[in-house]
């Protein structure tokens, strides 16, 4: 199912031991929670899946603008959603459902650590998951749009004179969203590494 429980509904918002969140649909390990941070946002949030094959990323359109919506890899059950507002070293904030996803503290289940060990032996936590370029685009898009709207404005007073520093905003919001254009389009570029 794809809904959403209520924000701070979930026990697992409050798990701090260290172990591995799993599926709740297929018992695939997701996260750790070394990775696991308070966002802030009522559900659990991750900066990063245990490795770039625990989850798979879409498009999802159900509030009209595109979001990325994260799905379990093996058996594609739904467990929320992934945001470019997180720590480092990633940048990412996976917001998770709680009901999706069930956790197992170290040690709980010898197989499973034994799986997550595998899987993360050569990371250092800063996993990168490709990103769906139709959820990428639309925002590139946007802010090439309304960086251009705030330069021709500034173009426009500029050609009738300057009269003081005010003037220079409509230019500090062009150049704001036309540098997160760039960045949106580097990380798209760096995400084929």
């Amino acid at each position: 199912q794809d809904g959403t429980e209520p924000a701070n509904a979930s026990p697992l918002n409050d798990v701090r031991d260290d172990g591995v969140f799993v599926c709740a649909g297929c018992n695939s390990p997701l996260y750790q929670t070394s990775t696991k941070f308070e966002s802030g946002s009522g559900w659990p949030s991750f900066y990063a899946p245990i490795d770039g094959d625990a989850v798979d990323l879409t498009v999802d359109y159900k509030l009209v603008i595109p979001r990325t919506e994260v799905r379990c890899a093996k058996c594609g059950g739904h467990l929320g959603h992934v945001f470019g507002d997180g720590p480092q070293p990633t940048g990412k904030r996976y917001c998770m459902n709680g009901v999706a996803m069930n956790f197992f503290a170290e040690g709980e289940d010898l197989e499973l650590s034994k799986e997550v060990l595998d899987r993360t032996n050569n990371s250092d936590g800063a996993v990168k998951v490709k990103e769906p370029l139709a959820a990428v685009l639309p925002a590139i898009g946007i802010d090439v749009f309304v960086g251009g709207l705030f330069i021709d404005t500034f173009i426009k007073q500029a050609s009738n004179g300057i009269d003081g520093l005010f003037d220079y905003l409509p230019l500090a919001f062009g150049v704001l969203y036309s540098f997160n254009a760039i960045r949106k389009i580097a990380g798209l570029l760096s995400n084929g590494d």
